[in-house]
């Protein structure tokens, strides 16, 4: 017998060999009817997934905050499986779920937006015929072997056993005890992580909704595919909500509003580096302000770092080895050196040129410096992908005991920021230890406790994403939600085990012993120009007072009135408006 803990703490006993389906059934017929997954100690997985040990449960259903991503990644495979059928030349590759929705790329010789329609009604026929989705295991030999006529899928394959996919490839597939996961419904069947949706049938809504080019694998050298788009939603209704917000989200476009306003401009002598124009540069200023203002009821103590470094630092850092690629790299003399992506190593310079104490710390170090980060041309989109940037960088270094009190702070300082200024709401992500990590599990176990249990006394509701931390610690990630419903993701909390490590940052404790300091990464707007471009279209160019470039305008109604307007713009110019 194996004990069940359901969501509401009541446990269960259940035979062995017991799976979603089963638990589901117990629990009602209607439950079942509507479980379309299942989440097992907090790892999502299919309703078909055995259950061996003693476990906490939880039933997936469309009301999940978890299932749309479910749907929308069984609905690329249903994708796949259509465009095979109506083009079994093309060479499928990756389609993960995604913000809104999912994209698939591919390799075929031509294709165009006028295919979407013809491949859409083939996916309904796929849905309508209600297929069941199975999974199975091959060695990698067998898996090698399916995909014979696709290098694509045999590079991730070889990528997978080598523990070397990228992000957004994760989900294209795991290598256990010696075997690749697949997935198949009908004839279609492909390499995949999972979870997907027990049939096609539960597919409601969908629809591809645009075509672009990519580069495999996000590496320039590599062939350019075709990057199909599309979403899906649990009903029509829900769909074209999203419709009509993608239609309002043009209007309040950043890109277009900014150049009607004379906020900012790009130019093709610096791709990807923004002039911030007279009223731009007001805005920009403002928030630099209000986040100072911040700093100082906080006391944050600001710097000023090198744009520059030897690539030595990075080496340390170990950014050289996993990050190189997207650094701008110069030789001088002879000898190698990269425009600073980050903050962080400089950052642990400055904690270690002078000895501390713990009666030093916490010590809290703000940055603003210029950031310049070598994204592909292709993905510079106005201000919310660039090349050259600055963020409300700052990096906490306490004691392991000081954790959640500076945690407390970070989530008060997000309240007041989003909520009480902004008037936004947002949701958070507790992201936890990931499989190859730095760290002992008791180090681990206390840092993610402790920003649970900061998260938990300010009251907040939280998701937790079970092994999504970096390898160095686990993360808070807020996702904020503008006036027309959009998520962006903005602010974040880190902690780090590793460049402590790395730079050999001590602290004499009360002890009189060297102890390890603990790095806290953290950021409240993020990226400064990304949440410029946020702001532009949240507030529809109509900034509050205090963010406005203009505030004030005297209007004379007659050429007598002038030198008397003259004279009141004067004096209102002198209390500081604009």
């Amino acid at each position: 017998m194996i004990k069940i803990t359901l969501t509401d703490s009541s446990i269960k006993s259940f035979e062995n060999n017991m799976n979603g389906f089963d638990i589901a059934k117990s629990i009602s017929e209607n439950l079942l009817k509507q479980a379309i997954a299942i989440k097992i100690n907090d790892e999502l997985k299919d309703l078909s997934t055995i259950i061996e040990t003693d476990s906490k449960i939880e039933i997936i259903t469309s009301k999940s905050i978890e299932s749309l991503e479910i749907l929308r990644h069984t609905t690329a495979h249903v994708f796949a499986q259509a465009i095979l059928r109506l083009f079994p030349q093309t060479k499928i590759t990756i389609g993960p779920a995604i913000e809104n929705g999912f994209y698939y790329d591919i390799d075929l010789d031509d294709f165009n937006e006028g295919y979407l329609v013809k491949i859409e009604e083939e996916m309904q026929k796929i849905i309508n015929a209600d297929l069941k989705i199975n999974t199975n295991y091959k060695t990698k030999e067998e898996a090698l072997n399916f995909f014979k006529n696709n290098e694509y899928k045999q590079e991730i394959i070889n990528a997978i056993s080598l523990g070397q996919l990228k992000e957004e490839e994760e989900k294209e597939g795991n290598f256990q005890d010696g075997k690749f996961k697949f997935y198949s419904m009908g004839e279609f069947e492909d390499l995949c992580t999972g979870p997907h949706l027990p049939s096609t049938g539960l597919i409601k809504a969908f629809k591809l909704e645009k075509v672009s080019k990519a580069y495999w694998r996000a590496d320039a050298n590599n062939k350019q595919l075709y990057r199909i788009y599309g979403t899906a939603f649990w009903k029509k209704t829900q769909m074209e909500e999203y419709f009509k917000m993608l239609e309002e989200a043009k209007k309040r476009d950043h890109r277009i509003l900014g150049k009607q306003m004379s906020l900012f401009m790009n130019h093709e002598y610096a791709p990807g580096m923004s002039f911030f124009l007279p009223k731009g540069f007001i805005i920009y200023q403002e928030l630099q302000k209000f986040i100072r203002e911040e700093y100082r009821r906080y006391n944050y103590q600001e710097v000023m770092t090198p744009n520059m470094f030897n690539k030595k630092l990075w080496e340390t850092s170990g950014h050289w080895e996993h990050y190189k690629e997207d650094m701008f790299i110069l030789d001088i003399e002879g000898t190698q050196f990269s425009l600073k992506p980050m903050n962080c190593p400089s950052h642990c310079l400055i904690f270690k040129n002078e000895f501390k104490s713990y009666k030093d710390l916490p010590l809290r170090i703000a940055d603003f410096g210029a950031l310049h980060r070598n994204e592909l041309s292709g993905a510079l989109s106005g201000l919310t992908r660039v090349r050259k940037f600055c963020q409300d960088d700052a990096h906490i270094f306490c004691t392991f005991e000081q954790i959640e009190t500076e945690i407390d702070n970070l989530l008060n300082l997000v309240d007041y920021v989003y909520k009480d200024t902004f008037n936004m709401s947002y949701e958070i992500e507790l992201s936890t230890r990931p499989e190859n990590s730095l760290g002992t599990n008791e180090m681990w176990e206390k840092a993610e406790n402790s920003l649970k249990n900061a998260i938990e006394r300010n009251k907040k509701e939280y998701k937790i994403c079970e092994g999504d931390g970096a390898f160095y610690g686990p993360k808070i990630d807020f996702r904020i939600r503008d006036s027309i419903n959009r998520i962006h993701q903005t602010a974040t909390i880190q902690l780090d085990f590793n460049l402590p490590q790395r730079f050999d940052l001590k602290y004499e404790s009360s002890k009189g012993k060297l102890e390890q300091v603990v790095m806290i990464h953290r950021a409240i707007l993020g990226s400064v120009e990304r949440f410029m471009a946020v702001m532009i279209e949240h507030f529809e160019g109509k900034f509050p007072l205090w963010l406005a470039p203009t505030q004030i305008k005297v209007i004379n109604v007659a050429d007598r009135n002038k030198n008397y307007c003259e004279k009141i713009k004067e004096k209102l110019h002198n209390c500081g408006f604009r």
